[in-house]
């Protein structure tokens, strides 16, 4: 069961303050001895729960950020998705919250007299880890790894840039060992994990199925390394049902802990915030606008504007159309943004604006993807006997299957945030809405088993045409699964090219070029300046945002498709 109380971060604090506070005769021995919090008091337990509840509730993609706009998910609002600057964020966070918690629960775990029977809290936080500082490397490619987070009198205050090949190449060793170490006769973290309560067996699933996403990372660089991260893979060993997927519903305990967009709506009084669907992701869904993928509903909301076709009110001619998404913009000239104006795109479906719902670190629904991918470029060893088309489309159900459990999930709070946020006059422009509405809504969202029929009746549900056609629609598809994971869908399109984002005539600094990886932090120039300048000679001496690190080898990505904006009113020209 996956609705566990969140043990906020402040669990840990308290703890330390109660042990350190608390009236005791021997008050000056407590008050002076400087290792009264020692490791066999700490529990590896809080620091666990801690590390997902910052990383997957609060540091988790909503579906409303920069990375988005690069992979086609949803649209950046302002004119700033091309600049250069520094972007220290998931550095901050690998090193101050998560690699630096997990750190310390291996380092205590480790140094305890009954470690043998605490093996299970040590490979979850290597599995945890290992995929912590898979974000960090790639976001920015090189990074201090084997120096870093080490225990205090171990510590390295210039820590090395290990290279991103040797970062890899152990996280597949701590992915492969880490579960091999679990075992389910011996204790685990049960409800302090939020994911699968200590649940060893999901874990060796989820070990196996994030080693099977990094060898996909790896397979334009080192195709023998991917392959031989696979041969030792069974179908039975990975996540293969939405029951396997790692995720962490919001809860109403603790206003952080909120769906973040829910919360801006009532703290800030957001009730009209408006989040653009994509063009590339309402292009996709759309399928042949005769048979929509039905998870078109739950992902987007039909335009607001009164017209649906025809001329808009900016003076540009459309066909006829229920759902638009917008390109992804930037800093481009003015005729460029005015087609996609008055109301006549998408925002994103507000069952994305309940107060819970469910952030993920991996699905399964990826899984069957990357096991399409993986067949189709003849990575996958013999055990695995389905086509590449067979795991397409249960990639595709699986993604179907969640979207519903979605539905399922979001439907009950709808009524509450529609009458008494987003349809009452009081916060925003329109009429108060009735349950009558609200349910008119609910009916109109909800996916039918026709709806589905329809859909894989059409070419979509097969893969056809050469292997770069079936890689496109794989990934286009994986896309679809992943979302609202933006860092994913990034990382998707740096490392195949796909989708294939349209690119306007930007003005900023990358022009348009959907950036590879995050420049360094500027910090590390100054504090940590030796180790920095080796690794930007490797570099190339180039620290910027179009600076290829070692995985990042596919020599079709990105693809280029050049947009052109619909012809101005001839009255503007």
């Amino acid at each position: 069961m996956k609705n566990y109380f969140i043990y906020i971060a402040s669990s840990l604090l308290v703890s330390v303050l109660l042990m350190t506070g608390a009236c005791t005769k021997k008050y000056e021995e407590l008050n002076t001895d400087p290792k009264i919090i020692t490791g066999d008091l700490i529990d590896p337990g809080l620091l666990l729960t801690y590390v997902q509840r910052e990383a997957i509730v609060r540091g988790a993609d909503y579906g409303n950020g920069t990375a988005g706009s690069y992979c086609g998910m949803c649209v950046r609002s302002d004119d700033g998705p091309f600049w250069e600057g520094d972007m220290p964020g998931e550095w901050n966070f690998a090193y101050e919250v998560a690699i630096n918690n997990l750190s310390d629960i291996i380092h205590l775990i480790n140094s305890r007299e009954d470690k043998d029977n605490l093996v299970n809290k040590v490979a979850i936080a290597r599995i945890m880890k290992a995929w912590a500082v898979s974000k960090l490397t790639d976001t920015y490619g090189d990074v201090p790894y084997s120096e870093s987070c080490l225990p205090k009198e171990q510590a390295i205050y210039s820590p090395k840039y290990d290279t991103q090949e040797s970062i890899y190449k152990d996280l597949f060793k701590e992915l492969k060992e880490a579960a091999a170490q679990l075992d389910d006769g011996k204790a685990s973290y049960g409800r302090a994990d939020l994911f699968y309560g200590g649940d060893v067996a999901k874990w060796k699933k989820l070990a196996n199925s994030l080693r099977l996403r990094l060898a996909l990372r790896v397979r334009y660089a080192d195709a023998a390394l991917a392959q031989a991260q696979l041969s030792d893979l069974t179908e039975a060993g990975l996540m293969s049902d939405i029951s396997d997927d790692a995720y962490i519903l919001n809860n109403l305990d603790y206003p952080d802990n909120q769906n973040p967009r829910f919360y801006r709506i009532v703290n800030y009084n957001t009730a009209q915030e408006s989040v653009l669907t994509h063009k590339v992701m309402i292009d996709i869904l759309k399928n042949d606008s005769l048979h929509m993928d039905p998870r078109i509903k739950i992902y987007a909301d039909t335009v607001k504007a009164p017209w649906k076709g025809g001329l808009s009110p900016n003076g540009y001619f459309f066909p006829a159309f229920k759902y638009r998404g917008q390109p992804t913009l930037g800093f481009v000239p003015v005729e460029y943004k005015y087609p996609w104006g008055a109301n006549s795109c998408s925002e994103i479906s507000d069952f994305w604006r309940v107060p819970v719902v469910a952030p993920a670190l991996m699905r399964c629904s990826e899984v069957y993807f990357a096991l399409a991918e993986a067949k189709l470029a003849g990575l996958l060893p013999a055990a695995f006997s389905g086509s590449a088309q067979d795991y397409y489309r249960k990639g595709i159900d699986a993604s179907i299957e969640w979207y519903k459990w979605f539905y399922n999930l979001a439907a009950p709070q709808i009524p509450d945030l529609m009458i008494k946020y987003l349809h009452n006059p009081a916060l925003a422009p329109g009429a108060q809405w009735t349950q009558a509405d609200v349910d008119k809504y609910l009916n109109y969202k909800k996916i039918t088993d026709q709806e589905v029929d329809d859909f894989k009746a059409t070419p979509m549900y097969s893969l056809s045409g050469s292997e770069e056609e079936q890689l496109e629609k794989i990934i286009n598809q994986k896309i679809v699964a992943l979302y609202p994971d933006e860092f994913e869908g990034w990382t998707e399109y740096r490392r195949t090219g796909y989708p294939k984002v349209p690119i306007g005539p930007d003005e900023s600094h990358l022009k348009g070029v959907v950036p590879r990886r995050n420049s360094w932090p500027y910090n590390e120039k100054n504090i940590n300046s030796a180790s920095y300048n080796e690794a930007l000679a490797r570099y190339g001496g180039k620290d910027n945002r179009l600076t290829k690190f070692w995985w990042d080898k596919n020599p079709n990505a990105p693809h280029k498709y050049i947009w052109t904006a619909p012809s101005m009113p001839k009255a503007w020209q």
